[in-house]
């Protein structure tokens, strides 16, 4: 007997409804892909009529956008640039690393829903400015992390914020996106606690050591009676 479907009606049950559709339609499309993936499934998981799917989101498409808007906010949900800039250069760049890691872990339908639309050129992201926008508050954290990084002399100055970005972010959704055939070829469990913790200390250590490659520590300076004091 198929599940009883929710009556949701008013503008409280209508942001309900639209949160429900959309946590199905992710999961559907997380397991069975753009092309694979059925409206009347999204609709029996939601508990919902198939019309209400239609209402709130106009077709599979205009969801599939929806759904991919969602995984990137969540992403970004998780990287406070604000918390972030705060630690200070070189452990908000360490801290960074660790966090986007986490969420590819805690979050393997960003990384479906992520393979699915690369399969799509990006046509759908790039036609979203909402997910592009995600991104700026980012990048110009990162960037016045790296600047602070350099003032201080602890970062090399030729490091670009987006290949930086796309760095760290591969070194998490790489071992995330690929941990089935990783731990068959290696005969282990890659998501077992221990061997996360060690991955993470890893990223973060291989980011922050590219970013001090080749700096060359200062020199303390003499204060005026000719004594030594620290270069800051």
């Amino acid at each position: 007997m198929p599940p009883r479907q929710r009556r949701l009606r008013g503008t409280r049950d209508s942001a309900t409804a639209q949160a429900v559709i959309l946590d199905a339609a992710i999961r559907e499309f997380a397991a069975k892909g753009l092309a694979g993936a059925r409206v009347d499934a999204i609709a029996r998981a939601a508990r919902v009529a198939k019309g209400l799917v239609f209402h709130h989101y106009g077709s599979k498409q205009a969801l599939w956008v929806a759904a991919l808007e969602h995984i990137y906010a969540t992403l970004r949900s998780g990287q406070d640039a604000a918390a972030i800039e705060a630690l200070g250069p070189v452990e908000g760049i360490r801290e960074l690393a660790r966090s986007t890691f986490r969420l590819f872990r805690d979050h393997p339908e960003i990384v479906a829903l992520m393979n699915e639309e690369n399969l799509h050129r990006a046509s759908n992201v790039r036609a979203s400015p909402r997910i592009r926008a995600l991104y700026n508050p980012l990048f110009a954290g990162m960037q016045r992390l790296l600047d602070a990084g350099r003032r201080a002399g602890l970062f090399r100055d030729d490091v670009d914020v987006t290949a930086l970005y796309i760095a760290l972010s591969g070194l998490g959704y790489f071992y995330c996106a690929n941990r089935w055939t990783l731990s068959a070829v290696f005969a282990g469990d890659l998501f077992r606690e221990d061997r996360i913790a060690t991955y993470e200390s890893l990223i973060a250590d291989m980011v922050v050591a590219h970013l001090q490659h080749g700096v060359k520590p200062r020199r303390p300076r003499r204060s005026a009676r000719g004594t030594r004091s620290i270069a800051l």
